[in-house]
Formats: C-alpha cells, sequence, structure tokens
C-alpha cells in the first residue's frame, strides 16, 4: 500500500454517521432522458462551475477559471464576461460564491473571493462597484480541492434581502467531519458572524461517535424569507426564518442501505487518482483489500442525501446518495419535497446537474463529450 494514499484516506475519512435504516415511502420515480434537456442560447464554454444564480431575467455563473463571472440574458441569450485573474480591482483569484446585489438602482452580483479575502460588488456590464476586505472571524477557511474529495460544500453563500445566511467555520475544513463543527448564521456581506440560526451538531444522527466519512450530515438552501435545512438527527425537511424558528417541517422516511465495500473502494480510487495523477492504476494499489481496511473509519449507513436546494419557500430538492455514477455519492436522483407532504422522485441523466429549481423546471450545467460544461435547461413538463 502507498503510504502517501493511506494518508490521505485516513485524514479524509472523519465522520461517521450511524442512522437507523428504515423504508422510504413509495414514490412514483420519473426519468428523465438526454433529450429532454435544453441547452441554454449560448455558446459559452465553462470548466468548472462554482456557483449559478438566478437575478431578474439573468442567469449569473461563477466558474473556476477565468473570466470567471458570465451574466447571461434569458431573453436573448446574449451573454457578457468579465473577470481577470489577479490581486486588483475586480479580479478574483479563488472566487467560490456569488449572490445578487440588493440596490435598488441596478442589478449587479457580489462574488466571495476566499483567497483574495475580499467581497466584490459589479455591476450588470462587470464594471467594479466596491469591494471589502472580509471578517477575519467569519471568513470561510477550507482546503481549495473540497469539492473533490467531499460532497460537502463549506462556501455557500445566500443573501436574504440586506442580509446574508452563510455557514460559520471555526476552524479550517479539511474534510466532510469539519463540517459538524459549524453553525448557520446570519451576517453582513464581510462575513462578519452575527446570530446563529442552528448548530450543525445538533442536527447529526445520535449514536454517531467515530464520525466517519459519509456521516449524514445536515445540509441547508435558503429561499425567500426561509431557510431550509436538512435535519438527518430526525430525517426531516426543516423550514426556519430568519430567527432560527421552525416554520415547517416534512419527514422523510429514508430507504437506508448499508454502506458498501464497493463504495469505499470507489472512493478510495478516486483519492488514489487526486493523490497519485492519471496513472494511478500503475501503482499496484490492492483498492479492494484497502477497502476492507478502512471499512471502520466510513460510516455504517449511507447518507440518505449529499445536497439541498430549495425551489421556493415552500419546496426543497434532496440530492440522494448513490456512487453507481459519481464516486463522492452525488446521484442523480432528487426527491422533491414540500410542506404540504407530497413528494416526487426525478432522476436526470448523468450529463446535467441541476443548480436552480423554479416551478418551471430547473437551471444547471450540462457535461459535453469534449470535457467541459453548457447552460442547460429542464422544462419539468413531461414528454411522454
Amino acid at each position: 500500500m502507498n503510504w502517501r494514499l493511506g494518508a490521505a484516506a485516513v485524514l479524509l475519512s472523519a465522520l461517521a454517521g450511524c442512522s437507523s435504516p428504515s423504508r422510504e415511502a413509495t414514490v412514483e420515480v420519473r426519468i428523465v432522458e438526454a433529450s429532454e434537456i435544453q441547452f441554454l442560447p449560448t455558446e459559452v464554454q465553462f470548466v468548472a462551475v462554482r456557483d449559478l444564480v438566478l437575478a431578474g431575467e439573468a442567469l449569473w455563473v461563477l466558474d473556476g477559471a477565468p473570466p470567471f463571472v458570465t451574466r447571461m440574458s434569458l431573453e436573448d441569450g446574449e451573454a457578457l464576461q468579465f473577470g481577470r485573474e489577479g490581486q486588483g480591482p475586480g479580479e478574483f483569484l479563488n472566487p467560490w460564491a456569488i449572490q445578487p446585489t440588493v440596490r435598488p438602482d441596478t442589478v449587479g452580483i457580489r462574488v466571495w473571493d476566499f483567497e483574495n479575502n475580499r467581497v466584490s460588488s459589479l455591476d450588470s456590464l462587470g464594471d467594479l462597484v466596491g469591494s471589502e476586505r472580509l471578517s477575519d472571524e467569519g471568513r470561510i477557511r477550507a482546503r481549495t480541492d473540497i469539492r473533490d474529495v467531499s460532497y460537502g460544500d463549506p462556501f455557500r453563500v445566500r443573501s436574504v434581502g440586506t442580509e446574508i445566511v452563510v455557514g460559520y467555520f471555526p476552524r479550517r475544513i479539511d474534510r466532510t467531519a469539519d463540517l459538524v463543527m459549524g453553525s448557520l448564521r446570519r451576517t453582513d456581506d464581510r462575513l462578519e458572524p452575527g446570530p446563529e440560526l442552528a448548530r450543525f451538531a445538533d442536527h447529526m444522527a445520535e449514536g454517531t461517535s467515530s464520525l466517519g466519512e459519509w456521516a449524514a450530515v445536515p445540509f441547508w438552501d435558503v429561499c425567500d424569507e426561509a431557510v431550509v435545512l436538512w435535519s438527518p438527527a430526525s430525517a426531516e425537511v426543516v423550514w426556519l426564518d430568519l430567527q432560527g424558528e421552525v416554520r415547517a417541517s416534512a419527514p422523510v422516511e429514508e430507504d437506508s442501505a448499508p454502506l458498501s465495500l464497493k463504495d469505499i473502494e470507489a472512493y478510495l480510487r478516486r483519492m488514489g487518482r487526486l493523490e497519485l495523477g492519471p496513472e494511478y492504476e500503475e501503482a499496484g494499489i490492492n483498492y479492494t483489500s484497502m477497502a476492507q481496511s478502512y471499512r471502520d473509519r466510513f460510516a455504517e449507513w449511507r447518507p440518505f442525501t449529499t445536497d439541498l436546494r430549495c425551489q421556493s419557500e415552500e419546496v426543497a430538492w434532496l440530492r440522494r446518495f448513490d456512487t453507481s455514477w459519481d464516486p463522492l455519492g452525488r446521484g442523480q436522483a432528487w426527491l422533491k419535497v414540500s410542506t404540504d407532504g407530497t413528494r416526487q422522485k426525478v432522476r436526470f441523466p448523468v450529463e446535467f446537474t441541476p443548480a436552480v429549481f423554479t416551478e418551471q423546471g430547473a437551471y444547471g450545467l450540462f457535461e459535453v463529450p469534449e470535457g467541459y460544461q453548457r447552460l442547460a435547461w429542464w422544462s419539468g413538463e413531461s414528454t411522454h
């Protein structure tokens, strides 16, 4: 066994979710074919989209490579791109989150760059409106490749009126387990920690002890005036107000299954590729044996979900755990959950990842065979 890979596996294994198995109520599954996904009217190509937001009649995209920011008009498909690499005004090094501005006289965007340690405001033409240094206390510190080794996302930022909702983490995030020490808070643009809305540890399932990888951790989003939270402890989607009080909840009957050695082996192979490069298979590592050796460092049961996106203040979508396509468990099936108790499960084609849900459908990214991403749309209407 390569000791570097072994060290990486130890480092990235820290959560141990042990939720009791139960059966999910029968929900009709809708299969979305690739032919039902439509490209948006722009030829812009993206390397690795980090954030996608809808503001008025425009879709804003944050890419992981320059020019970083794209504003695409939903009316005619016209796309403007801006944001050079650098440390100067209006330049970025490692931006991770965007949100619309709240100024009444213009529709622009705010960009949080955690390497430049600044939040910058741009207008609809890409001109710099202002820039502020992030709070030293509230600044999110995490390994830059956290999304390559975990389905957790510490970089999510959401705006509610003049305030921001964000995860506050007192220490650096290096592995999934570190998310548990955080809390959900209201802040300002600088991410100065404000009132606490929820402690993530309070929503971990009871009985969690070793905190192994793939534990069932909370996920959250914000729509309108509602904070939506997936709570593994109660197996519920919980809707909170901006004071942290529960407005509504919807139980989800989990169809848990034991985490398999095949799941763990797929994960370790991914870590091997990240650690050793494209020729990782030639290192002669026995990943099957390694999965057996590291079994106790992983959760006993599969987590129910690996992401949450809200459609409105009454509807949320949960991304189901599945390693058949993605070694980190980011599956293609999503469960739509409403406050009135209705459910719908939708399985998207492997090329399409929804990011913004609306009443009419979903905007997302489509992976083309050439290896880049394009903006795409699912209408939500059945073609059958």
